[in-house]
């Protein structure tokens, strides 16, 4: 299936322990959310028409993209998409609203065949990236 998925995304972890946050639980507005270094998979991808709205603060872009990746080469190369996560495809970030995992060969539990995540197109103004513990 390697062969067949070629389009490359980085997914960024978020950095829990240097994002500075409020007493409501908020990233700074100052720093904004902290993440490592993004991890390069392969997914399919379906992504929905940009939408702009006009207000009295001018444009606002918005897209929602379906990233789809295979469960076993999340486990090769140990990781998993949270909710909050970014990833960097088509020279956007998107970040991930909701995680599924219930895609099953056959309809079998135990055979989990891929995580399935909603993002939404993020306008992210500050973002700090920092090395990966390994």
């Amino acid at each position: 299936m390697g062969d067949i998925i070629q389009t490359e995304v980085l997914l960024h972890k978020i950095c829990a322990q240097q994002t500075e946050v409020n007493v409501y639980g908020e990233s700074s507005p100052n720093t904004g959310k902290v993440y490592f270094p993004g991890v390069e998979i392969t997914a399919l991808i379906d992504r929905a028409e940009i939408a702009t709205d006009v207000d009295d603060f001018g444009p606002n872009r918005t897209q929602n993209v379906v990233f789809k990746f295979r469960e076993k080469m999340l486990q090769l190369v140990n990781i998993y998409p949270e909710v909050g996560d970014i990833i960097w495809f088509n020279e956007r970030y998107h970040e991930i609203d909701n995680v599924v995992q219930e895609q099953f060969l056959g309809g079998v539990s135990n055979k989990s065949h891929s995580i399935i995540v909603n993002t939404h197109y993020s306008r992210l103004s500050k973002i700090s990236l920092v090395e990966r513990q390994k």
